[in-house]
């Protein structure tokens, strides 16, 4: 079941085209990453979602609410962080979450319970008290995350969360997003940081000049750009025997030996060291399954080729997404 859909979402400014006949699907209970450089387009879809843009054509359902004639719906079923928003200089972190709970219609008895649940979830309980502008880029964003979830929305839709943070505020937004799908939220958040997104999502679209270049999860891309898998061996002993077994072994297309890994003890060792001690490494291009893989270490380690480690590749989201782009 897809929590989201777009239909031929489209967003122009003038003559300039941001957004081109976007279709998207967005399952349930997913981290939807949206990836591309500035002026993708990424902001303008996320505002479109969010009821805050209305689009030049097309439409899309969030939770089955169309964000052209169904604005109220839509946005009770959302919650919304835009890159930069703006905070009360002059409140405390309990008197601005009480301030948005209030305009989300969050009954007064409910919100000091609420508040504290939320800045719990934030890790932001010990800072209650605090004036909102004592708080580090990173703890604003959190709050802003806190802010969105005070009417409990099925949808979070997050522009950039992790903008400006230093590398500890990165890894901390990335696990709460992470506790946020295990609480079944569904997110769908952008980012130009494509290693950003790499761990945190379950599904992406790649999307450059306004249009999609890729949609699905990260092992369906991979699979569409590259339709063979690419397995690393290292190991000690005859290179010419290990490129002769691999060679022959069952799915394999094929084998390249890049230049020979040299350790620091093969460094600092005497010219007289022989090069079956020296490692090496070669790439095999495959197509077989786990069997095939199995068989083919097993024969590698029968001929006496001592294997050190043995692993399949996998392109990173930054190389898929250059790929798509070229």
């Amino acid at each position: 079941m897809n929590i989201i859909e777009t239909h031929d979402l489209t967003k122009t400014y003038g003559k300039r085209i941001a957004v081109d006949k976007l279709n998207l699907a967005v399952p349930a209970g997913s981290v939807f990453g949206l990836v591309g450089p500035n002026g993708a387009g990424k902001t303008s879809t996320l505002r479109m979602l969010a009821t805050l843009l209305e689009p030049t054509s097309g439409d899309a359902a969030i939770a089955g609410a169309s964000v052209k004639t169904e604005v109220m719906r839509v946005r009770r079923a959302i919650g919304y962080m835009p890159d930069f928003f703006g905070v009360y200089t002059d409140m405390t972190c309990t008197e601005y979450m009480d301030f948005f709970a209030a305009c989300y219609g969050v009954p007064k008895a409910d919100r000091a319970t609420l508040i504290t649940d939320l800045l719990q979830l934030v890790d932001l309980a010990h800072r209650k008290d605090d004036q909102v502008d004592k708080l580090s880029r990173g703890m604003k964003q959190r709050l802003g995350l806190a802010r969105t979830l005070a009417h409990d929305p099925q949808v979070l839709l997050l522009d950039e969360p992790a903008s400006g943070l230093d590398p500890r505020a990165r890894v901390e937004m990335r696990e709460l997003i992470k506790e946020l799908r295990s609480m079944g939220k569904s997110i769908v958040l952008s980012s130009h940081i494509l290693a950003e997104l790499e761990d945190v999502c379950t599904h992406v679209a790649i999307v450059a000049e306004g249009t999609i270049k890729a949609s699905g999860t990260l092992d369906a891309i991979r699979a569409r750009l590259r339709p063979h898998r690419t397995i690393s061996i290292k190991f000690l002993g005859d290179p010419d025997l290990a490129l002769s077994v691999a060679k022959n072994a069952t799915g394999v297309l094929d084998v390249q030996m890049p230049v020979p890994v040299v350790t620091p003890s093969t460094e600092m060792a005497a010219p007289a060291v022989a090069p079956l001690n020296i490692l090496k490494e070669v790439h095999v291009a495959f197509t077989g399954d786990y069997n095939d893989a199995s068989n083919l270490l097993r024969a590698l380690m029968h001929t006496g080729v001592q294997v050190v480690s043995f692993s399949e590749e996998s392109d990173s989201l930054e190389t898929l997404f250059m790929k798509l782009t070229e």
